[in-house]
Order: C-alpha cells, then structure tokens, then sequence
C-alpha cells in the first residue's frame, strides 16, 4: 500500500473513531452493558413526562412495591386493634370489613396513593423505585413489609400496654402530661 492510500486508511479511522462509530465489530462488550438478571437503573426517561405516563409509573411503583398487600394486612391489623379494645364491636366485624373495603382498600384510594406519589417524586423517581422494586432484594422488601408492619403494630402495642398505667396518670392529671418522659 503507498503512503498515500495508508495515509487515507488512518484517516478515515480516526475520522469513524471521533464520530463514536469502530469501523469492525468489537468483541469485546460494551462497557455499559447490564451483567444478566441485573435491572437497569433508569438515569433518564426515554419519552416525554406526561400526566398519564407519571400516573402509570405510580400506579406501577404501587403494584411493584406490595402496597394492595400492605393495604390488607393493615386492614386487618386495625380491624383486630379495634376489636381488641372495643370487644363491643365484634358482632360488627364483617359490616366494618365491608366498610373499610370500600373506603380505605387499595381499589378505593389506589387513584389519590398514586396522585400523592406524583405530588412527592418525579416520573424519573418513580421508575427509579420500581427498578428497585424489580431487583431481588426489592422483590423481598415488598414480600416482606406486610409481616414487618403486622410485628411493628405489635411493638407499638406492647409499649403502649406496658405505659398503661403512665398514660392512665397522665390523662387524670393533666399536669403530669407535661412532666419529662420516664426512661
């Protein structure tokens, strides 16, 4: 080859390189690439945020992250609280399950959790934390918050059963509610 054609070869080369583009097929990866079973994480939206498109990433973070489950379990928790410290109310138990399912399950306020999360996060945001979600350890995560929430309500119970006698004081002499919490 002359030093003319060897000339034209280099700079055709550099002029492909500048321009992102390898005039032979690697074989080596690229380096952006996801190793298997890994989930991308999103750093940009590849169409425009729309209303309907921030909604359907809520309403998709909502499915992702377990919260019709975490709903339920709630559900019933308060349920049993209730019924637990209002004994009275428990002839009553279906009638207040039907009505929480109808006012306070995930199909009745799905539409304002997700108007909240639009209100609080980004479309980015939110297909940030379904990508989360979508990772084995978000999977467990949205598995097992429902049985998290169910032993943290009971924690709470539990302080406040051992505090009884303290709130009971507190609550007959008003003055004392203002006294410095007992260690």
């Amino acid at each position: 080859m002359s030093r003319r054609g060897l000339g034209v070869v280099v700079l055709v080369g550099l002029s492909v390189a500048a321009c992102g583009h390898s005039p032979a097929p690697s074989t080596a990866p690229p380096a952006n690439q996801l190793a298997p079973g890994t989930i991308a994480w999103p750093s940009n939206l590849d169409h425009p945020s729309t209303p309907v498109t921030h909604r359907d990433a809520a309403i998709q973070l909502l499915v992702e992250a377990g919260v019709k489950t975490a709903m339920v379990t709630m559900q019933e928790i308060m349920l049993k609280q209730q019924i637990e410290l209002h004994p009275i109310i428990k002839p009553y138990e279906n009638t207040l399950r039907a009505f929480f399912t109808k006012y306070i399950s995930y199909e009745a306020l799905k539409d304002e959790i997700a108007e909240l999360y639009m209100s609080r996060f980004s479309e980015l945001q939110l297909r940030q934390m379904v990508a989360f979600y979508q990772t084995p350890t978000g999977r467990l995560a949205a598995k097992e918050l429902p049985a998290v929430m169910e032993l943290a309500a009971e924690i709470g119970k539990r302080n406040v059963a051992k505090h009884m006698p303290e709130l009971k004081e507190m609550l007959t002499h008003p003055d004392a509610a203002s006294a410095p919490p007992a260690p």
